[in-house]
């Protein structure tokens, strides 16, 4: 066994972004028609401005062999015992890299606070709908550098940290989508229908903002949340931007 230690640069790199807002009237109030393929972007402009910065740490082959990788169901169920033909069987997850953990990697559950759940064919009926006269819209939550990759058509990308309450952006955001401050409470009366949608089964993100929505008073039945994600989109083969 190698005892000695290695060393392992590490480069992080940080990016400021500054984003300022625009009309409001961009993507929430557009005739319906010109909603499919609007941007949270075209509303909100970014620059970035990349730092760099290099690090050292020592890193040594025992610290690596010691490290096990664990993986929970969600952040409170590790695994579940059974018995299947009088053998008794725990399930549990594998991980598929020391990365992939939970948390943040947890299966996320069907029900979010009685919102409903839809899957594929629900999503294409709510694209085709786009078209009349109710508002709504798809939207992708992911960061935009993932949106930016490829995403639903017609959806636009509203990221999650926008909408987490320390973020700067979130009055923006939650003006755009119809709300009205007032005093420390929030109220939604005419705002739009939202279908949202993160990575997959196993991301947070779409619930995480789900939840905040719910919290801050947005109406649960004009929230649809798709589980599955671009992930499961992908693997239907459907098309993706």
């Amino acid at each position: 066994m190698v005892r000695n230690p290695y060393k392992i640069t590490i480069i992080s790199l940080l990016i400021n972004s500054t984003l300022n807002a625009t009309s409001s009237t961009d993507c929430i109030s557009a005739p319906p028609q010109e909603e499919q393929g609007c941007s949270i972007l075209s509303i909100l402009k970014k620059t970035t401005t990349p730092i760099f910065k290099i690090r050292e740490e020592v890193v040594t082959t025992q610290d690596i062999i010691k490290k096990e990788i664990k993986l929970k169901i969600t952040e409170e169920l590790t695994s579940v015992k059974v018995t299947h033909e009088n053998q008794k069987i725990v399930i549990k997850r594998t991980p598929k890299n020391s990365q992939y953990t939970c948390p943040p990697f947890c299966i996320q559950p069907m029900k979010i606070q009685g919102v409903t759940t839809v899957g594929e064919l629900e999503v294409l009926n709510f694209m085709q709908e786009l078209k009349k006269e109710e508002a709504k819209l798809l939207i992708d939550i992911r960061s935009s550098k993932k949106y930016k990759k490829y995403t639903i058509p017609t959806a636009i990308n509203i990221p999650y940290s926008m909408l987490k309450s320390k973020s700067k952006y979130q009055k923006d955001v939650l003006t755009l989508l119809g709300g009205e401050k007032i005093g420390e409470k929030w109220r939604f009366k005419h705002v739009p229908t939202l279908l949202i949608f993160g990575t997959d089964e196993s991301s947070s993100e779409a619930s995480q903002a789900i939840k905040i929505l719910l919290k801050l008073s947005y109406p649960k039945e004009k929230i649809l949340f798709y589980r599955s994600g671009i992930e499961g989109w992908k693997r239907l083969g459907l098309t993706i931007y």
